[in-house]
């Protein structure tokens, strides 16, 4: 169970924690961040947690892909994204 301080809004309180899961390795690179299931585990509203992704996406944590979700990491580039090593370039 968590306990919250009352000095930081919920929302830091949990990107801090999230942030603190992607530095340690917890939440590996490439691990999908679904709001439900953190909104779930922390006991917060959606909003909580889409203020915390916000701030977590501008600190370059974590990316979203329209349609798909949130995922750890800095957002992958072109380069990344059509490399072999992917899967979806061309060797």
């Amino acid at each position: 169970m968590i306990e919250w301080r009352a000095d930081l809004p919920r929302w830091q309180q949990v990107a801090n924690i999230v942030r603190r899961r992607i530095e340690s390795g917890e939440y590996p690179a490439g691990r999908m961040l679904t709001e439900r299931a953190l909104a779930e585990e922390f006991g917060v509203a959606y909003t909580t947690i889409r203020k915390a992704t916000k701030w977590l996406r501008e600190q370059g944590h974590i990316y979203t892909r329209p349609y798909l979700g949130s995922f750890v990491g800095p957002e992958p580039t072109d380069d990344d994204e059509s490399s072999p090593a992917n899967g979806s370039g061309e060797a």
